[in-house]
């Protein structure tokens, strides 16, 4: 169950022809998550590339061609396939480089001017997943591969943004409304970040009225940003209340804009903050990065 703050009242509105991507549409969509009842939030990050947010996937298609004149029909298979696979890899390659890391910059900043991201990053795009093979009437093969954005790629560029601060200095702190002070924890934060042309990123950040930190990579355990990363992204709330990563009683507050070139970040109203921060557990849900984003789903 979603749990607004009580003092404030809201309402929630429930080429080469071999390099051919078969992928639609360039704006977020819903993808029904198979048997978990929520949707997925994805989008095209390339023309040749998916990302889903939701569960920290990339994916990418490559059509393999036959050759016109081959020695047998085993070998124009097999070209076809090598030829897919090629391709595939390389669409994902470019897919991942156009992953936001931040409200600043892209996989592809860090790939172009970091010899050792760019070497790690390619390592694992060559040993992304196999999803689907299938071979076309005409001979084409058409091939999907995917490759996560946690585990080894998150410790690859996730630890190249800035180290833990403080929580929230004192002096940025405002005031408590002795009226507002909760009476229970909260288990999750779940942020309302529909109609402000918010994006999606790896390392998001949230930040009070004055631009300062109350949510960023720097709160959350370097294991769990490796296994989970910093925050996950739905398309409705109905998919934020079914999502186990904030468990049962999430806070729900709204962002009143998104900030940087981005648009990763989410600023919220001070007083939200104060909530977030207002007690010693709930940062152990930030630690554990039990954040979660709606998206407006397009």
């Amino acid at each position: 169950m979603l749990v607004e703050q009580p003092r404030v009242r809201r309402q929630w509105i429930g080429p080469t022809i071999i390099s051919v991507a078969i992928l639609c549409s360039g704006v977020p969509v819903v993808a029904q998550a198979a048997g978990e009842g929520t949707s997925h939030y994805t989008d095209m990050v390339t023309p040749n590339g998916r990302a889903d947010w939701t569960t920290g996937v990339v994916t990418a298609k490559g059509i393999g061609i036959p050759p016109k004149n081959p020695a047998s029909a085993l070998q124009a298979k097999e070209m076809a396939r090598t030829a897919a696979w090629a391709v595939a890899l390389r669409n994902l390659l470019e897919a991942v480089k156009g992953v936001r890391v931040d409200s600043t910059t892209t996989v592809n900043n860090f790939v172009t001017t970091n010899d050792e991201v760019r070497t790690r990053v390619e390592g694992m795009v060559k040993g992304a997943k196999l999803v689907k093979e299938q071979e076309m009437p005409d001979g084409s093969f058409e091939t999907t591969v995917e490759m996560k954005l946690t585990g080894d790629f998150s410790s690859v560029v996730l630890p190249k943004l800035l180290p833990r601060p403080d929580p929230l200095p004192e002096d940025k702190k405002h005031p408590i409304d002795k009226k507002s002070i909760i009476s229970k924890s909260y288990t999750g934060l779940v942020v309302d970040a529909r109609g402000i042309g918010a994006q999606s990123a790896l390392a998001p950040r949230i930040l009070n009225e004055q631009g300062d930190e109350a949510y960023s990579v720097a709160y959350v355990e370097q294991r769990d940003v490796a296994e989970q990363g910093i925050a996950i992204y739905v398309p409705d709330l109905p998919s934020a209340q079914a999502n186990s990563r904030v468990t049962s009683r999430p806070l729900l507050v709204k962002a009143l804009r998104a900030t940087g070139n981005n648009r990763t970040d989410l600023v919220v109203s001070d007083a939200d903050v104060q909530t977030i921060h207002g007690i010693p557990e709930h940062f152990k849900f930030l630690k554990q990065a039990k954040v979660l984003v709606v998206l407006d789903a397009q």
